[in-house]
């Protein structure tokens, strides 16, 4: 199952430190929504912390408590440093790629590397109430009663489903295999990707491979060769410069990291 991993804590020793981050999964939310996520400082952050967002193809809603405010945000290019300073007090949800335009009806390259505030997509109060609560539960309870109202109705989940699909045979995938199997042409094929996804194929391709990846030599300690040709990388070479692109970090010095 594709459940991309970020990996703050791997990139950045102090965020481990510093920062608490929690995942809350939901069987009810699960066809639409990877996790919803809560992250705070553990204290009052007296220098930047940062905290790594690789790309995944996900775009979240992100709940900011100390300043209360509530946006839409996806990265799809790089890694994006996102600095945290003072109080930290952030609850989140990670919608599975294809889910945001099934939800809203707006195209997800809208939101892809272009964050937006919350009212320019939901114009509803559904969860102003959850910025007078402290407790984390009643936070949950909010958030997942708001997602449980969208996903109402919405049995068509093609597009989330092709993803997994993707996922789970990237050495066999490339844009003309997808375009085959969808019987469309490149070019209807990237507007597609574009509005389901806010991704082009290829895109997303290198995305999947790169979380594959990390969940094959983080989860499993698959050897770096067997890994490079699992997920359809030319060699260990490509396989090497791919993932350091994204991290900052060589494999081998990813698993030290990590250990």
């Amino acid at each position: 199952m594709y459940y991309p991993k970020q990996i703050p804590y791997i990139l950045d020793r102090e965020f481990q430190e510093h920062i608490e981050y929690k995942e809350y999964l939901f069987k009810e939310l699960n066809d639409y929504c990877m996790c919803i996520w809560q992250m705070h400082s553990k204290r009052i952050l007296n220098k930047t912390i940062y905290n790594y967002i690789l790309p995944d193809a996900c775009i979240d809603i992100v709940i900011d408590f100390s300043n209360k405010t509530i946006r839409f945000a996806g990265f799809s290019k790089e890694t994006i440093p996102f600095e945290l300073n003072k109080k930290i007090d952030y609850m989140g949800v990670r919608l599975k790629p294809g889910s945001f335009y099934l939800l809203f009806k707006i195209g997800a390259d809208q939101i892809m590397d272009h964050p937006l505030p919350f009212s320019k997509i939901d114009n509803s109060d559904s969860l102003h109430e959850i910025f007078t609560l402290t407790d984390v539960n009643e936070r949950l309870n909010i958030f997942k009663n708001y997602l449980l109202d969208k996903i109402k109705n919405k049995p068509n989940t093609k597009y989330i489903e092709v993803v997994e699909q993707l996922y789970q045979t990237p050495k066999e995938q490339t844009v003309i295999t997808i375009a085959e199997s969808f019987n469309y042409n490149k070019r209807h094929l990237y507007r597609i990707f574009k509005m389901n996804y806010g991704l082009s194929p290829k895109v997303l391709l290198n995305i999947l491979r790169l979380h594959l990846c990390l969940t094959l030599m983080i989860e499993n300690d698959i050897d770096f060769i067997e890994v490079a040709n699992i997920c359809g990388f030319y060699d260990q070479a490509h396989f090497i410069k791919e993932i350091k692109k994204y991290t900052g970090f060589s494999p081998l010095r990813l698993l030290d990291n990590y250990k």
